[in-house]
């Protein structure tokens, strides 16, 4: 694919003539904007969630950069400007020469022609007074003198005109709510990614992105996703500010590579924190990754043990991957806290419940979990609901020829047990008394209880078929019991964290 249109002719860009009719989304007419969420900072609401943009280096071709995010932004709500001096139209709308000769107010440009090109379009930005620029190119500052030598010059003008950057090298903008995208490859099922309060932040396009392909498959509450690129202006401080103080953001995660400004970012880190879960992956933590770091983002990356101790000690939940991110984005958003760190493990299947039962108990660094004891009411409450060879001890196995009914009457036994803060349930599909009603009994008994309950489930190729389906019913389910019980660690974690901000106060 390439990357964007040459926009040949561009030393033209800006002697076009101006007027004509304002260009009001696909095929001429604007589509009515959903009511805005009240008490939303101003911010960066007009890079978040711009009413007016202009795509500079827009094309009528789909497999470059310019066409595709010209085609993903006629699904929102925005009034579009196409930029470019070699089309007359795109997609049944006027395209300009310059964004100089559109009329009226722009909220944000997108900027996606090559490097070389964009400081003299930002130039121009600066001059039409748009408040926001996204610089989508690679080639600045991550590449060597020349490409640093550019990104000055953006720095330059972003001091000059006060227009605030995202980028360069950047995939953008993902706001699901208003269907604001501008990320030009794939992430997953976009009907699958909204509806959700997790704040995305990512200083790498790739890893953000792969984590909300993965996540989105099987369900995951995202508000927006960010993309910092190479940070010449706006950075993660800018963003965990704004998503601080925005109401539908419920939680807060970022990928990072370096941190701009430690102290205030930690600081800041711990004031959020205190109402809003934070989860981190900082990568450069082996002199490899650290020089790795360096060579893709042209800066330095901190001492991880500096980093692992400042994250602990300033509300941070730092995580290793995407993958455990994504996992643990999932528990904190939709699971409430736990009292304490006991589980009971409910099975049709007594093996896969010693496993479990093994991950709880291994000794672990992050956060200690421990099997809960049931009450003798509860082990007699268990024998009468369900078959006579079922073992009632924790971790309860039920068997496999327990029905869809006995696995819910089995679960509220359990939950109310004040001596369980958390249960995690097996749950398999090709057992004879299992059926796809489970589905609803299991989502019945998580909206009866203020416990949090969290789903292991595998059923082959039909998996992310199945834990999609209990996500939309409002229960957080894994591929594996590892991730199951890695996802109990952090609620814990974050019932610790919330217990020390406390006694700090």
């Amino acid at each position: 694919m390439e990357k964007e249109d040459s926009m040949k002719g561009e030393e033209s860009i800006g002697n076009g003539s101006r007027g004509g009719n304002r260009s009001r989304g696909r095929q001429g007419k604007r589509k009515k904007p959903p009511k805005k969420s009240r008490g939303s900072p101003a911010g960066l609401e007009k890079l978040l969630n711009p009413h007016t943009v202009a795509v500079i280096g827009a094309s009528n071709r789909e497999d470059r950069i310019g066409g595709i995010i010209l085609k993903e932004l006629t699904r929102s709500h925005c009034l579009l400007y196409p930029v470019n001096p070699k089309y007359q139209a795109l997609r049944g709308m006027r395209c300009y020469p310059s964004v100089l000769d559109i009329p009226g107010r722009i909220d944000l440009a997108v900027i996606t022609i090559p490097a070389s090109g964009v400081p003299s379009v930002l130039e121009e930005c600066g001059r039409k007074r748009i408040p926001y620029a996204i610089v989508v190119a690679g080639g600045f500052g991550e590449t060597g003198e020349e490409g640093k030598r550019l990104q000055d010059q953006l720095v330059e003008i972003r001091k000059r005109y006060g227009i605030r950057i995202l980028g360069p090298n950047t995939l953008g903008v993902f706001f699901p709510h208003e269907s604001f995208d501008t990320i030009f490859v794939e992430h997953g099922d976009k009907s699958l990614a909204g509806g959700g309060g997790t704040a995305v932040i990512s200083q790498s396009g790739s890893v953000g992105i792969e984590a909300l392909g993965l996540a989105s498959n099987i369900g995951f509450g995202l508000r927006t996703f960010v993309g910092l690129g190479n940070k010449c202006d706006l950075d993660e401080l800018d963003f965990l500010r704004y998503f601080a103080e925005e109401p539908g953001t419920q939680l807060i995660a970022f990928y990072l590579e370096n941190i701009n400004e430690g102290r205030e970012f930690l600081e800041t880190c711990s004031a959020v924190s205190r109402n809003k879960p934070i989860v981190g992956l900082k990568a450069g933590r082996t002199a490899s990754g650290a020089s790795a770091v360096s060579s893709h983002t042209g800066r330095l990356s901190g001492m991880d043990l500096v980093v692992e101790g400042a994250f602990r000690q300033y509300g941070i939940l730092r995580v290793q991957d995407d993958e455990e991110l994504t996992d643990a984005c999932r528990a904190l958003e939709k699971c409430p806290l736990p009292s304490g760190n006991r589980i009971a493990v409910l099975s049709p299947a007594g093996g896969y419940g010693v496993i479990c039962a093994d991950f709880i108990e291994m000794p672990h660094p992050r956060t200690p979990l421990a099997m809960a004891r049931l009450l003798p009411e509860t082990e007699h409450r268990l024998r009468y609901v369900t078959l006579p060879f079922a073992s009632c001890h924790n971790p309860v196995d039920i068997t496999a020829s327990a029905s869809g009914q006995m696995y819910g009457q089995a679960m509220e036994a359990i939950l109310q047990d004040p001596g369980v803060d958390i249960l995690i349930g097996l749950v398999f599909w090709s057992p004879p008394g299992i059926e796809d009603d489970l589905l609803d009994i299991i989502a019945q008994q998580v909206r009866q209880t203020e416990k949090p309950v969290l789903v292991f489930t595998t059923y082959g190729p039909f998996t992310d078929r199945y834990l999609l389906e209990f996500w939309k019913r409002g229960v957080v389910g894994y591929s594996s019991i590892e991730r199951t019980v890695r996802a109990a660690r952090f609620l814990v974690e974050r019932r610790m964290q919330l217990e020390r901000f406390a006694r700090e106060s």
